[in-house]
């Protein structure tokens, strides 16, 4: 079992397409996305917000606007950094609008969110509505750290190219079944058991230098905090267990090594785009969201939200990781299913 983990790895290695994709490739992706992701300006919170003052949001392109549910979760999403400010409405006669403009400090994304939203409130009063605008400056709190830009591309892109690398790792058992080694140890006294436990341990090898260098990456230089250490460790630790079985069972039903590239950077993509890797899974429709929570990257993404937004530790992602392990478990399974069948078929 050591001397095939050592070829695979040694092949691995020597595979310059291989490095670029697991290495270079994702940092610069994550770069990308993640300044796109944060370049548009920093939402405004509303709490009972008028209908003629949503309409009127709705209408200008420029303005971010968040609904929130009461002025004590609008207090905690302004200190977190989610929304840069807040406006509650308050009750007032009719003909006349009272708000409350809530910010922590005058920076000047707080006085440009003031300044859009003083704009709204003239043309409510030029239609006759009498606006009033109170300031409210929030007292400071101990809150964990504003959430980076970078906060859900960065793990996106970890559960995308993780997946994309272990995957293009069946390209290589391909060859060495096109030079008839794996048919040799079919022949040797090696348990088959063995050998697909040797191809998804060279796989976990592979995933463990991949999650170690994205994490450090997104943590010095994105500045993600990525929650819980241990919650981290198992959500990636089962999710490579998962993608080391998807390889193995693409090396076993590729005919060549161009056919397991290809099927593993379309299964990759694809996936990644089922599972939230491309978007947020809490913006599409329930049926969407559904059917990407046949993929195991949708669990790995709903874990490191919860991890990494809602600050929660490893009880709150047991039920995610118990999903992953299930994943791994069957596409294992089915690996060493399909290497019987192929090294053992008489045909």
């Amino acid at each position: 079992m050591i001397p095939i983990i050592r070829v695979n790895l040694r092949r691995a290695i020597g595979d310059r397409r291989l490095l670029f994709v697991a290495t270079l490739f994702p940092v610069v992706f994550i770069l990308v996305t993640g300044l796109l992701a944060g370049s548009p300006k920093e939402p405004i919170g509303l709490v009972h917000p008028s209908s003629r003052l949503v309409h009127l949001v709705a209408s200008t392109g420029d303005l971010k606007v968040r609904i929130e549910p009461n002025r004590a979760r609008l207090g905690d999403d302004i200190l977190r950094g989610r929304v840069v400010a807040g406006l509650i409405g308050l009750p007032a006669p009719p003909g006349t609008l009272r708000v409350d403009f809530i910010s922590e400090s005058a920076s000047t994304s707080a006085v440009q969110a003031r300044t859009d939203v003083v704009a709204l409130l003239d043309l409510m009063a030029a239609e006759g509505t009498h606006t009033t605008v109170t300031d409210v400056t929030l007292s400071h709190t101990e809150v964990p750290a504003a959430l980076s830009p970078f906060s859900y591309v960065a793990p996106a892109d970890l559960v995308l190219f993780l997946g994309i690398t272990v995957l293009l790792l069946s390209s290589g058992v391909v060859e060495s079944r096109r030079l008839g080694l794996l048919q040799r140890l079919a022949a040797a006294p090696v348990r088959r058991r063995s050998v697909v436990a040797a191809l998804i341990a060279t796989s976990l090898c592979v995933a463990a230098v991949q999650c170690v260098g994205l994490l450090v990456v997104g943590r010095l230089l994105f500045g993600v905090h990525w929650g819980d250490p241990v919650g981290v460790f198992l959500v990636l630790a089962t999710l490579s267990l998962a993608y080391a079985g998807a390889a193995a069972l693409v090396s076993m039903r590729s005919r060549t090594e161009e056919q397991a590239i290809s099927l593993a950077v379309v299964l990759g993509i694809v996936c990644g785009m089922l599972g939230g890797c491309m978007y947020p899974l809490d913006v599409v429709g329930p049926v969407v969201r559904a059917v990407g929570h046949v993929v195991p990257q949708a669990w790995a993404m709903d874990a490191f939200v919860k991890l990494i937004y809602d600050h929660a530790g490893l009880t709150a992602v047991l039920p995610d990781i118990g999903v992953l392990a299930l994943f791994a478990a069957g596409l294992c399974a089915l690996a060493l299913r399909a290497y019987a069948r192929t090294m053992y078929s008489p045909g």
